[in-house]
């Protein structure tokens, strides 16, 4: 039974991200293409220069005219402007999503008042989809240009992408991995937001312990929050694969990874509010839902790891469902104390 518990946890993870796609055609997986070329120029360039952007007059916002209505389509995914996003002087944050309903995640997102555009990535089942998709130099950096021409399209004044945050729900955790090996750097990249999602495989001369390499990004990535420089926040469950290391394990690792960086503080263990979104109705069975129990919450600086009871396919779910209430309000805090 424990054996089948990757088959589950996949299985999962297509009925959360398609059910609504079926009630919605709107929402079905964008097939995705082999990307073109690497861009020449560093991406950042690209980025301010990308369009040229309509003057903002005088007294006016910059969003004064920016149509809220629908989707942009990008390679991949989509891109929404939340209720939640509103630009003065036409800086904007960014949140990049990757695997989970379209819906959750921007219903999630506005629920915790977050201040930034919303894209959200599907590329199918595993983990390797996201990692292969990002590995051609210069993707990642496309894609965030992509997102910036669907800005100035929809009509937000003065267009100046401000910070960034990578945020995934299970195997999307492919996509942040391989960004953060070959991102150019060009990127304002401020957060980095894993919804029981951090796995890796177990050494092949070693197979007791798990594959120290493969964690390597995100042990760098957790060294650079535990130093103030980026938020890095992990919810974990406390599902075992059998066939490859599960989140907690994961988790632990990257602790002992950054004990020597700085203080490991013992947070109390506060259960969040459990969130009622309207998209949850169109994206899972109501037997499917479960409360967030906490187990642990670690803090490390800026890296923030916080257990929860449960070893099911359906607390896995929650962990997406519930994402508006545990990591969505923590990037909401940051840029919030930050604008």
């Amino acid at each position: 039974m424990r054996a089948a518990m990757a088959g589950l946890l996949s299985l999962i993870a297509v009925l959360v991200v398609a059910r609504s796609a079926a009630r919605d055609p709107r929402l079905s997986l964008a097939v995705w293409r082999k990307p073109a070329a690497a861009p020449q120029e560093p991406a950042a360039a690209v980025v301010s220069a990308a369009l040229p952007t309509p003057p903002v007059e005088s007294n006016a916002l910059a969003d004064a005219n920016l149509r809220r209505d629908g989707y942009s389509t990008l390679r991949g995914g989509v891109m929404y402007v939340p209720e939640s996003f509103s630009s003065k002087d036409g800086a904007y944050d960014l949140v990049i999503h990757f695997h989970g309903n379209v819906k959750v995640i921007v219903e999630s997102a506005e629920v915790a008042h977050v201040n930034a555009m919303v894209a959200v990535i599907n590329l199918g089942i595993g983990s390797a989809v996201y990692e292969n998709a990002y590995a051609p130099p210069g993707t990642y950096e496309a894609l965030i240009e992509q997102i910036h021409h669907a800005v100035v399209e929809r009509g937000l004044a003065n267009a100046t992408l401000r910070r960034v945050a990578l945020t995934s729900w299970s195997a999307g955790y492919g996509a942040i991995s391989t960004i953060l090996q070959i991102r150019r750097g060009t990127d304002p990249l401020d957060a980095v937001l894993l919804s029981d999602g951090l796995h890796c495989g177990r050494l092949p001369e070693r197979p007791s312990q798990l594959n120290h390499r493969q964690l390597a990004p995100f042990v760098k990535a957790a060294k650079s929050a535990a130093a103030g420089k980026l938020l890095f926040a992990i919810t974990h469950s406390e599902i075992d694969p059998v066939t490859y290391v599960g989140t907690k394990d994961a988790a632990n690792f990257l602790i002992q990874a950054v004990r020597s960086e700085g203080s490991v503080v013992e947070g109390p263990l506060v259960a969040p509010a459990h969130l009622q979104l309207k998209a949850a109705l169109n994206a899972v069975e109501p037997s499917l839902e479960k409360r967030m129990e906490p187990i642990r919450d670690v803090h490390v600086g800026d890296l923030h790891v916080r257990g929860f009871r449960g070893q099911t396919k359906e607390h896995h779910s929650a962990h997406l469902l519930q994402i508006g209430a545990t990591l969505m309000p923590e990037l909401a805090e940051r840029w919030g104390n930050r604008q």
